[in-house]
């Protein structure tokens, strides 16, 4: 071999490698997007078995390469159980805590839960556990003292305790990760707000199910009754975090406990019916919104609406 030709080959060589390394630091500079994606039919069941070919992912309207798909049937879940206990919730506290605990025991065996209350700031009632039995425990063991509220007690801090649970979840021991947020009214203590908030559910990649309850009748005679302020839900921000998140978010249109029982059931499998879809977007990060859209054909997809860069 001439050394010149040498010479040539040991330059495409060089070139060859400093362009792989230009793409590796590319790609490092560009984060992995994950979108999780509830696919159902016009009758609102479940779709399943989809490939990744019947998808179709844009951000922003450009179409994007889907490089990572798994579909969820057996994935299991970090999940962050978010409980209003204040006072207004009293008269349904038996009905939520019996719920949440039909709940936990009804999703995965190896999802790993937290329960976390909040009135005026989140308390952590039970850390991660795979355990149900510790998760039941937990919601039994606290109690709102019947006729007795403080001032704290009538101040809900609904925003931080999510920001608090969202932080929690970054601990989880599984990739995917969900809240399930069950409250009666509207934030009145929060320093963080809806914006906020908005913006770190884009970045974290956490499903958000929020469960509205219709305020509680009055209360019995000699009970104080809760801030005036907490006079209905605010279903506009919990759909706000549910199109930020995919997940969903529902106002209870009765007293009905079952259909409590119902709802959560329904998150229950919702979450073992979902696909999972990745891509790297084709700009690096830009502290920006951009819009997602995924389609399956004709099937409806529930997806996040987008996320910051």
């Amino acid at each position: 071999m001439t050394r010149a030709r040498a010479f040539v080959i040991g330059g495409a060589v060089l070139a060859a490698v400093l362009s792989l390394r230009a793409q590796e630091s590319l790609r490092v500079d560009v984060r992995l997007v994950t979108v999780t994606a509830t696919v159902t039919d016009a009758d609102g069941r479940y779709v399943k078995n989809l490939t990744h070919a019947d998808f179709a992912l844009e951000e922003d309207g450009a179409p994007q390469k889907i490089t990572h798909f798994t579909q969820d049937h057996d994935v299991p879940v970090s999940v962050g159980i978010l409980l209003d206990t204040s006072g207004s919730m009293l008269a349904r506290m038996q009905k939520a805590t019996g719920a949440v605990e039909h709940f936990v025991r009804s999703i995965h065996r190896d999802d790993d839960i937290f329960l976390m209350t909040f009135a005026a700031r989140p308390v952590i009632r039970q850390d991660f556990t795979s355990d149900r039995q510790r998760i039941s425990q937990a919601l039994r063991s606290f109690r709102l003292m019947e006729g007795k509220f403080d001032v704290l007690e009538a101040l809900t801090a609904i925003y931080d305790s999510l920001g608090a649970a969202l932080e929690k979840l970054r601990n989880g021991r599984h990739d995917k990760r969900a809240v399930l947020l069950i409250t009666d009214g509207q934030d009145t203590w929060s320093r963080q707000t809806p914006e906020t908030l908005t913006k770190r559910l884009g970045r974290s990649e956490v499903l958000v199910y929020g469960l509205g309850i219709p305020p509680a009748r009055p209360p019995e005679p000699g009970v104080r009754p809760p801030s005036a302020s907490r006079d209905n839900v605010n279903m506009k921000t919990l759909w706000q975090f549910a199109d930020s998140s995919g997940g969903r978010a529902v106002l209870l249109s009765t007293d009905d406990p079952k259909r409590l029982d119902q709802l959560l059931s329904d998150i229950a499998t919702e979450l073992r019916n979902q696909y999972t879809l990745a891509y790297y977007p084709s700009i690096p990060e830009d502290g920006r919104f951009h819009k997602i859209k995924v389609k399956a054909g004709d099937p409806v997809v529930r997806a996040r609406n987008g996320y910051y860069n």
